[in-house]
């Protein structure tokens, strides 16, 4: 049979029962056929039952989509088929017996691709029933040339398929068939480190491709695949070779693989809409695990607080709490507890530990839960309360995994790490003299904690099983990265959890709930007063809707006193306790055993940390941290490489010897989604060079071996990580476990490689350190405090010699660990660890110490004397701390410490915990940096840092990270800037963001100040859908570098290939540079009020009736104009009323009775408890009265005013004597030159591009759009066509009912043509002779603006050609900086407004485009 084929490789297992190579999932006993379900069985268990004998791998078929389309299960395989098979398999199953004996032989060779191709040609014809359509490679050569994929570097190595199944011009299914393998997921030995479907993926996915189904067989393997170009790969295995006793199998394999599924019948019923369906299914999976663990989390906490209650009652009450006092430490330990059990599940069913019965028996969990069910279902799950079987299986299984055991009849290496210590966590093996456990928990809460993590339950659907072969390590990441932004406290008294969606339901103490009752009779008002305190004290909880909470309210006001009485005693048998609880029973959510969550004082409690409110987690699908880190990888692997030339077949791989040189970190690494990924890609890199160089050695005959010790190789030498969060570094601890695991040997040693700290506080220079200041170049000549003078301290204090030590030991710490080596053994690497950590002590203290002192709230970190004057008291501190003689005498340090690295605002730490990278990782530093950053850095938005860090941190951030650079940045622009000064001078980085990273504040503080630095952008993707359907979030993405890159290679930027990217991250146009802020704009345009406090709007009517009972209200009583008024009331009218005592005094605000009582009793209670002093002093104004609008505007009857969200970017007029809302951009001035100049498409450009964004939608901002936008000088013709914008716009939204938003997207859909809607022609027609108009005032006679419909930034418009648009960008960029250099330079700047009037630059050549009405660009 014709086409690519792969060499033979590694033998491996010989016997034909299947080997290691598909984790041993064939060769298994039948379990049944297709066809419809005997005996009853259903045809979801069906289904699920021969997808367990696949080896599959990522998002493969799903259990419900298959139910679906198979409601009657798999249809058996016709007589005529099994005859077919029957009649063929022999042949080729003696030619593989010949080739497994002799693998060497060429002539076995030759003989079974003989019978391999006549086998695969009556599988494709005959059993599939391809026919006519079967084509192979030679017979149509346009097969190849579509499909042919090449490994980059020289030489290259090319895959093309063997054939395809054909119809017509649609290629359905594209065909691979190799030489005999032992797995086709092995790596090849001929220079390319795929396997034959990573190949097949490689294929589906080539530029011409539009075919994302591939078959790949070597005659005893088939592989099915999925490949989409923009999803992830999905792929099952088979061996045909069990056909025989698994015939699900094989009729499954068949039937998806038949003519009717690749290009006949339904299209939503073909192959690619399966797997897309199955992608979908798949995330629900990863989305619904999140919330089960939580609950399985709190039901462990719950289970070792009653266990802790109960050992004291055994003492009489008098006994000691076998608890730990701090109760975080409970929680930590139960979520550890947790990642045990999921790493014992991952690595058992993908055979990765013993498969010995004594393993299995005693220690093993996956068969645990079966026999669990097993048991509830005969004897019921109360009777399992009173054994802990399984509990005390888990904690000796970790002590086991922890310490190693090497008994006569099963082995398990000591693989160590921290995960499994049982003395991190002493208290859960803690006993009493009897040793007996004083904290246990029962079966049936292990039975609900394994249910929970073995299960799946969406709503609408029975509980499916799931697989751990089936899940990533990245998707093991996410499930757990949402138990981050938990903690355990102990009840100060009786706490109920009430219903609400599940995994984020609310606690709420019970005498509150007995207050609001107290206040709130009727159960509609209990219900809103309930959310309504839930919405203020847990913003991230999500209780039940107000309707649902009255109804179940109402639902345990009528239960049977009896019932319920049952149910509390299963809670308490205080019978005082019992009746407070008893009104609540409706609304009291219970656990996964169906008891009340009911938490009495002194037990613990499962609550949000201060920073939930501000986290949001997304699973990152490994495609996406795939795609990251190849491009931000790809130039170091390689050189010459992707930064000297496009070319990929000059590029040149690099040696294994500096691959494992490279050093690659995420700074803020979560779970490791980014690290396994750069794993996995240098991993494959290096096999591929150890195979060019001939130093496979003994892996070169281990299936998997080669991958798995390159894993190991580079988890030790490459990756680094660090994150705040202390549970995220050991989630990212388990995944380098996980990703890297091999079955005979410890874990990876990680200690030295993933950090607890915060990335942004920290120092990064040595240089720092040494002269005691964030600043070196401030530092004074004469050190105040020498680190040389120390008496006793001189040696730890001595910089060069500690840091020289510290390296010398990484160095060591940097092997594979081997406890079969001394050297390299985990005991030696601990020793190592500890003996750096003790030596870096006090030189981490005055590190610790140089940020305190700049983090000082009466610092705030500026440059200047201030800032010089809290050194010099840092070195008197540190003098008597390390004096040269005596004992030190730390109390002034310490206040220090508690003044600058204590947090200012509610937070997770009691402590700022700094991470040194000069000290952490001296080895990297010592080279100038990382080689690569890659990552996803936290999303918190500019608005909200002080809020959530404190102000004190903002300012550091400002002044130390972005060089005094203001503006209201994102905390990713300050990541972006960290990961900047942490790469070497050759340095790359591939990191994403939310799109905002290349807009307004957050752009300038990030991109701005990084491409100034010289960094080069050299891919973007400025803002694409995040790859699961599961989440509404746009992205973005930056890859670029500190190096030189070649101008002989081209940029990507969206995958179009560009000269230059800018910061917006959009191709570099003419004129370079950012725009200045004009003086001449200043003082025009504002933001609308802050009122900060729902309690001061009204509804219409109720204003009303305040100024009928008191005339003097009509002082503080306004309309209330807000965004969405102005985009869809015909009038822009505003629908509400607002309170508004201005400035007045609290004194002269109580003279207004109704408005000052409305306004103390519904604002004050959230105001007085606002972070900002001004806010909480004066509750009774607005947060941001905008005194200078109103001081602007106040001679003014009319003004233009602007959604500063909307996609029209369209001002309108509208009367003054009303509150503009915070959602509203003011412009003081009523000149219709003004409005026509404002709602041009010149302006709307400018705003388009220099504004920024929310979702899809503009974000209109007025410092830096209006501000910079250089004004034409006001015309007649402007003043004109002003006017009768304004006119006929108002009589077409008045006459239709038409809103701002509703009329703009008549006018701006595609669909909508000439002649078909009158109003919508003339209101394009209006815009065309309104942007001549301000391109003839501008001097702009040879630019033709030719208008059409045209897609800028994902927003489809009626406006002027891409091209246009750029050249109008550029020319309004050089007047701005023309404008900007006559201001600076004390000229008047000719073309502004109200100077002397000219026409500006005109084009040496005009720009012209073909006149089309009705273009699309897309």
């Amino acid at each position: 049979m014709g086409g690519t084929v792969m060499s033979p490789r590694t033998p491996a297992s010989k016997s034909r029962a299947g080997g290691r190579g598909n984790g041993g999932r064939s060769g298994r006993a039948g379990r049944g056929s297709g066809g419809a379900a005997p005996g009853g069985r259903g045809a979801a268990q069906q289904h699920r039952q021969w997808l367990e004998l696949v080896d599959t791998e990522g998002p493969f078929l799903s259990v419900p989509v298959l139910t679906g389309l198979y409601p009657q299960g798999i249809p058996g395989l016709s007589r005529e088929c099994r005859e077919a098979l029957r009649a063929a398999k022999p042949a080729f199953d003696r030619a593989w017996d010949a080739w497994d004996v002799d693998r060497d032989s060429n002539s076995a060779l030759v003989s079974y691709r003989r019978a391999r191709d006549s086998w695969v040609g009556t599988v494709f014809t005959e059993v599939l029933g391809w026919d006519a359509l079967w084509t192979t490679a030679q017979d149509r050569p346009a097969l190849e040339e579509t499909h042919r994929v090449s490994s980059d570097g020289y030489p290259p190595v090319t895959a093309t398929p063997t054939g395809a199944l054909v119809h017509g011009e649609d290629v359905g299914v594209l065909v691979l068939v190799t030489d005999p393998v032992d797995s086709l997921r092995e790596m090849g030995r001929d220079g390319w480190a795929t396997s034959p479907i990573d190949r097949m993926a490689a294929m589906l996915r080539a530029p011409g491709s539009t075919c994302s189904i591939g078959v790949v067989t070597d005659g005893r393997w088939w592989a099915l695949v999925s490949a989409p170009r923009q999803g992830a790969t999905a792929s099952g295995v088979v061996d045909s070779q069990t056909w025989v006793e698994e015939p699900a199998t094989r009729d499954a394999f068949r039937e998806l693989l038949s003519v009717t599924r690749l290009v006949g019948g339904e299209k939503g019923k073909r192959l690619p809409a399966l797997f897309d369906a199955s992608v979908l299914a798949a995330e629900e999976i990863t989305e619904a695990l999140g919330p089960q663990v939580r609950r399985a989390v709190e039901l462990v906490v719950t289970a070792l607080s009653e266990a802790a209650r109960d050992a004291v009652e055994r003492e009489g009450g008098k006994g000691d709490d076998p608890l730990p006092t701090d109760a975080h430490e409970v929680y930590e330990a139960v979520v550890t507890v947790m990642m045990r059990v999921v790493f014992l599940l991952f690595a058992e069913e993908r055979g990765l530990l013993p498969a010995e019965s004594l393993y299995t028996g005693g220690y093993g969990l996956a068969t645990v839960l079966d026999a669990l069910e097993e048991c509830a279902r005969d004897e019921g799950e109360e009777s399992m309360d009173g054994t802990s079987l399984i509990w005390h299986r888990l904690l000796a299984t970790s002590r086991a995994l922890h310490g190693g055991v090497n008994a006569e009849d099963m082995r398990i290496p000591a693989y160590g790490g921290s995960l499994f210590d049982p003395e991190r966590f002493p208290f859960l093996t803690a006993a009493d003299e009897s040793v007996t456990l004083l904290l246990t928990v029962s079966d049936r809460v292990m039975l609900h904690v394994l249910r929970s993590l073995q299960t799946a339950r969406l709503k609408g659907q029975e509980a499916r099983r799931l697989s751990f072969r089936d899940i990533d390590v990245e998707q093991i990441g996410y499930i757990y990265e949402g138990l981050l932004g938990y903690t355990c406290v102990r009840a100060e008294e009786t706490v109920l959890g009430l219903r609400g969606k599940e995994g984020e339901e609310p606690e709420v103490p019970l005498s509150v709930l007995e207050g609001l009752a107290e206040a709130h009779s009727d159960d509609a008002d209990l219900a809103g007063a309930v959310i309504d305190w839930l919405k203020k004290n847990q913003p991230g909880a999500k209780p039940s809707t107000c309707s649902a909470l009255s109804k179940e309210l109402a639902a345990g006001d009528t239960m049977p006193d009896s019932e319920a009485e049952g149910i509390l005693l299963a809670v308490t048998r205080d019978e005082g306790l019992r009746a407070r609880l008893r009104p609540w029973i409706g609304v009291i959510r219970t656990d996964l055993r169906r008891r009340p969550v009911v938490v009495q004082r002194g037990g613990l409690l499962v609550v949000e940390t201060p920073s939930r409110k501000n986290a949001g987690a997304h699973y990152t699908p490994r495609s996406l941290a795939e795609e990251v880190v190849r491009y931000a990888l790809e130039p170091l692997v390689y050189s010459p490489g992707p930064y000297e030339t496009d070319d990929r077949g000059q590029w040149r791989p690099i040696s294994s010897t500096d691959i494992l040189d490279l050093h690659v970190a995420d700074i803020a690494c979560g779970s490791g989604a980014f690290l396994v990924a750069a794993a996995r890609f240098l991993a494959g890199h290096l096999v591929e060079a150890w195979t060019r160089e001939g130093t496979l050695g003994r892996y070169a005959d281990e299936p998997g071996g080669a991958q798995r010790h390159a894993l190991r190789q580079v988890v030790a030498h490459c990756l680094y990580g660090a994150d705040i969060n202390e549970m995220a570094v050991e989630m990212c601890k388990l995944s380098l476990w996980l990703v890297s695991l091999d079955p005979d040997k410890p874990f990876s040693f990680v200690d030295d490689k993933v950090f607890v700290g915060n990335s942004l506080l920290g120092l990064t220079d040595l240089c720092q350190l040494k002269v005691q200041h964030i600043d070196p170049a401030a530092a004074t000549e004469r050190r105040l405090f020498e680190l040389d003078r120390t008496g006793a301290y001189a040696k730890a204090l001595d910089v060069d010699a500690v840091v020289n030590r510290v390296i010398r030991r990484r160095r060591e710490l940097a092997s594979e660990v081997d406890n079969a080596d001394p050297t390299r053994s985990t005991t030696t690497k601990r020793r190592l660890q500890r003996e750096n950590e003790e030596d870096l002590e006090v030189l981490t203290r005055v590190a610790n110490a140089i940020v305190a002192a700049g983090l000082d709230p009466m610092v705030k970190t500026k440059y200047g004397k201030r800032l010089n004057g809290a050194y010099d008291d840092l070195a008197v501190a540190l003098g008597r701390a390390f004096p040269a003689d005596g004992a030190g005498d730390d109390s002034m340090l310490g206040a220090v410490f508690t003044r600058g690295l204590t947090p200012t605002v509610p937070t997770d730490y009691e402590r700022w915990h700094c991470l040194h990278w000069p000290l952490a990782v001296p080895e990297v530093m010592e080279r100038g940096g990382f080689d690569a950053i890659v990552g996803n850095p936290p999303f918190l938005g500019g608005q909200k840092l002080t809020g959530a860090m404190g102000d004190n941190v903002r300012e550091w951030f400002v002044n130390i990270l972005a060089g005094g650079q203001q503006g209201s940045a994102d905390i990713v622009a300050y990541f972006f800037l960290r990961a900047l000064s942490l790469l070497n001078r050759n340095g790359v980085a591939g990191l994403i963001a939310t799109k905002t990273v290349a807009e307004g504040a957050t752009r300038r503080v990030g991109l701005d100040r990084m491409t100034d630095s010289g960094f080069t952008i050299t891919r973007s993707i400025r803002s694409r859908s995040w790859p699961s359907r599961s989440v509404n979030l746009k992205f973005a993405a930056v890859w670029g570098t500190r190096g030189v890159v070649s101008p002989r290679t081209a940029m990507i930027c969206d995958d179009a290939h560009v000269s230059r990217i800018s910061s917006f991250l959009e191709p570099a146009s003419r004129a370079e540079g950012r725009p200045e802020h004009l003086a001449e704009n200043a003082g025009i345009a504002f933001q609308g009020c802050i009122v900060l406090g729902k309690g001061f709007i009204l509804e219409p009517e109720e204003a009303q009736e305040w100024i009928a009972e008191d005339s003097r209200n009509v002082e503080v009583l306004f309309p209330y104009l807000n965004g969405e008024d102005l985009n869809s009331r015909p009038d822009y009218s505003a629908s509400r009323w607002v309170i508004d005592f201005n400035a007045r005094l609290e004194a002269e605000a109580c003279c207004y009775s109704l408005p000052y009582v409305r306004v103390r009793e519904r604002v004050r209670p959230g105001r007085i408890n606002n972070n900002r002093k001004v806010y909480r002093d004066y509750w009774w104004q607005h947060g941001e009265k905008r005194p200078a609008m109103r001081k602007a505007i106040a001679n003014l009857d009319e003004v233009l005013v602007i959604a500063l969200v909307s996609k029209t970017v369209m001002p309108v007029r509208v009367p003054t004597g009303q509150v503009f809302s915070h959602a509203l951009g003011v412009f003081a001035t009523d000149s219709y030159a003004q409005q026509a100049i404002l709602s041009s498409s010149v302006h709307q450009c400018w705003a388009i591009t220099y504004g920024s964004g929310m979702r899809n939608d503009p974000r209109y901002t007025p410092s830096d759009v209006f501000e910079t936008f250089p004004r034409p000088e006001p015309t007649p013709e402007l003043e004109a066509i002003g006017r009768t914008l304004d006119a006929e716009r108002r009589e077409i939204m008045l006459r239709r009912s038409l809103g701002l938003t509703r009329l703009y997207n008549l006018v701006n859909d595609p669909g909508l043509e000439a002649g078909v809607d009158p109003d919508v022609d003339r209101m394009r027609d209006i815009h065309v002779e309104l942007d001549a108009a301000v391109a003839a005032a501008y001097g702009w006679d040879g630019l033709y603006l030719t208008h059409g419909f045209h897609t800028y930034r994902q927003m489809t418009r009626w406006t002027v050609a891409p091209v246009i648009r750029v050249e109008i960008l550029d020319r309004l960029l050089e007047e701005n900086h023309r404008r900007a250099t006559a201001a600076a330079s004390g000229r008047s700047a000719p073309g502004g407004p109200g100077s002397q009037r000219t026409r500006g630059r005109k084009s040496a050549k005009a720009v012209q485009i073909p006149v089309q009405e009705a273009t699309l660009d897309i």
